[in-house]
């Protein structure tokens, strides 16, 4: 993707753009709300993706085995919550409330996916030196706690 893209130079679009508190705290239960109305007609209603073929994908998916890491920066609520705000749905940017990408950034972050690669052996090390920012690595959800799945990393399976 960054051929010819000159060295050592911010490009326009990149990264993801800081986003504001919300004026109440994440929810995961709204955040369900505004995924199912506003995210899962791309990237499925369990979160899995929309596949083009059986290696390539449409739209990505958000959670699962094939999704981003615990060690990649859309584990960050701050860094989905921005993401979320400044570019979803496809082709509407900023059309979610700033409280709507938080919530939904909870919401898709509260799911299991791969683990980090910097796992040292526990879920409970591996926070506490890895995951020391607003993220929901090592937390109980649905009465699991996020990180202890034993998904395989994507990239050994191919």
């Amino acid at each position: 993707l960054a051929t010819g893209a000159p060295k050592g130079v911010a490009l326009k679009g990149a990264g993801y753009p800081p986003i504001a508190e919300p004026d109440r705290a994440p929810s995961i239960a709204r955040g369900k709300q505004v995924y199912e109305a506003d995210c899962a007609l791309c990237h499925g209603a369990h979160g899995r993706g929309t596949k083009l073929d059986s290696r390539h994908y449409a739209f990505p998916p958000l959670w699962g085995p094939d999704a981003y890491n615990w060690g990649a920066g859309m584990h960050e609520l701050n860094v989905a919550a921005g993401f979320v705000h400044a570019n979803m749905p496809l082709g509407q940017p900023d059309t979610l409330s700033v409280q709507q990408a938080w919530d939904v950034a909870a919401y898709i972050d509260s799911h299991e996916r791969p683990q980090d690669p910097r796992f040292v052996g526990s879920v409970e090390e591996t926070q506490m030196r890895y995951h020391r920012h607003d993220c929901l690595y090592g937390h109980k959800e649905r009465g699991k706690i996020l990180g202890a799945h034993p998904y395989p990393d994507p990239l050994a399976q191919h």
